[in-house]
């Protein structure tokens, strides 16, 4: 068997799909979480869902990698745009995803800082940088890209894929004080709920990995409607590109 690829995604209609595209694929159980084990293109691939939230992500990333003994975790899904110039459905790649809840939270905004971690004398970072090689190959993989056109918000255009910054927090919605905190101190793209525990997790037990996500709705206090507009175009943007990046990585045997 070919090394193992894990691709996660945080609910069911982000990875649905991914798991769609496996053949010989069966399914299974680890710890009584469930997941998808088959061929993608010639290589092996485990598929599980993490749930939302930045515990959840770490909790089943954890579990999963100790199961399974990936070379490399790609992670899927939608996230609520930051960065006003993104339409929903743009792909970014999270060259860096950051904690936006870790620190110490001021009156002028969040002052980002290391905490205390595991290890003594070693603080945890509050961002984590994508593994080199994966995004390299993803930004080569967008070249050949050939998304299908997308439509919404009463326009209709072909959704563009690159690199940026991706922060996470265990808040749905935010006010726009701390969406500008955001924009202002981390420059980010994107904003969701798992991609920084999964850059905290992958680093820490030194995997390769790439956050992977779609824009949806634009981040604001109350996103529910549009969330539910949105994210399921933003998600299914979001796996078609992760498909073919695989698939490039197979055809240039990195997988």
């Amino acid at each position: 068997m070919t090394a193992t690829t894990l691709l996660l995604g945080a609910v069911p209609w982000e990875v649905i799909p991914i798991h769609e595209s496996l053949t010989e694929s069966q399914t299974g159980e680890l710890s009584g979480f469930p997941y998808w084990r088959g061929n993608l293109a010639g290589a092996d691939v485990v598929v599980a869902i993490t749930g939302v939230g930045k515990t959840n992500a770490a909790m089943i990333a954890s579990l999963f990698i100790a199961e399974f003994s990936p070379v490399r975790l790609l992670y899927t899904g939608s996230a609520a745009r930051v960065n006003k110039a993104l339409r929903t459905g743009d792909v970014i790649l999270g060259q860096k995803t950051v904690h936006h809840d870790c620190g110490t939270l001021r009156r002028d905004g969040m002052l980002y800082r290391k905490i205390i971690g595991p290890v003594p004398g070693v603080p945890t970072n509050y961002q984590f940088r994508a593994d080199a090689d994966l995004l390299a190959a993803a930004i080569d993989a967008a070249k050949d890209y050939q998304p299908k056109k997308i439509t919404a918000n009463g326009s209709t255009y072909l959704p563009a894929v690159r690199p940026g910054i991706i922060c996470s927090g265990d808040v749905f919605g935010m006010t726009e004080k701390k969406l500008s905190d955001i924009r202002t101190k981390l420059k980010a793209d994107l904003v969701e709920m798992e991609g920084s525990a999964i850059g905290q997790v992958c680093t820490a037990l030194n995997l390769p990995h790439l956050v992977i996500r779609g824009g949806s709705n634009l981040a604001q206090e109350n996103p529910g409607n549009d969330y539910k507009r949105l994210g399921q175009i933003a998600a299914r943007s979001s796996a078609a590109f992760t498909l073919h990046l695989f698939k490039h990585l197979v055809a240039g045997k990195k997988a």
